[in-house]
């Protein structure tokens, strides 16, 4: 019996391990045009949150626009690192640059403009919003956004960055 509750623990145990999605080695592009990986730009051993968005789309805006509010403080008090992933196509991406710049958001901003990265994740709606912890792995992933979802991405962020 015993041996029976091993088995099926490591069998748990296993999927849990090997079941974390990493994140495709598909090419994006920073507002200057400088092609990267998201795991390229990530810093190796820290987590790192990943937020789609478009230009056309408000709870998006309101998103970035709330954690451009903290992220400095946040940065500073715990390592806090997030990358905006703009999914606006090739007719809109030309706003990114203005709507980041007319914002004035700390944090790194990179364009998906053929859906590539967008697709490969199965992102059917925005915004989206995902964790990988030190590993690379997706941890943590979620989808609109609502005032004050900000402080609860930071809890979430904490606790996946201290693993």
């Amino acid at each position: 019996m015993k041996r029976w509750i091993l088995i099926i623990a490591m069998g748990i145990v296993s999927t849990i391990t090997y079941g974390q999605k990493q994140i495709p080695e598909i090419d994006i592009k920073d507002l200057n045009g400088k092609v990267h990986t998201v795991e390229g730009v990530r810093q190796e051993g820290k987590a790192l949150v990943v937020c789609f968005f478009a230009t056309w789309c408000k709870p998006c805006l309101q998103e970035m626009n709330a954690i451009a509010e903290v992220y400095e403080d946040w940065n500073e008090e715990d390592g806090f690192e997030l990358i905006a992933i703009s999914i606006d196509d090739s007719r809109s991406s030309a706003k990114v640059k203005s709507v980041v710049n007319g914002n004035d958001w700390p944090f790194k901003v990179f364009t998906d403009s053929n859906s590539e990265l967008k697709r490969a994740l199965k992102i059917t709606s925005i915004p989206y919003t995902l964790i990988l912890n030190k590993k690379g792995e997706v941890v943590y992933e979620k989808t609109s956004y609502t005032v004050g979802a900000e402080y609860e991405l930071f809890e979430k962020f904490k606790k996946i960055d201290s693993q």
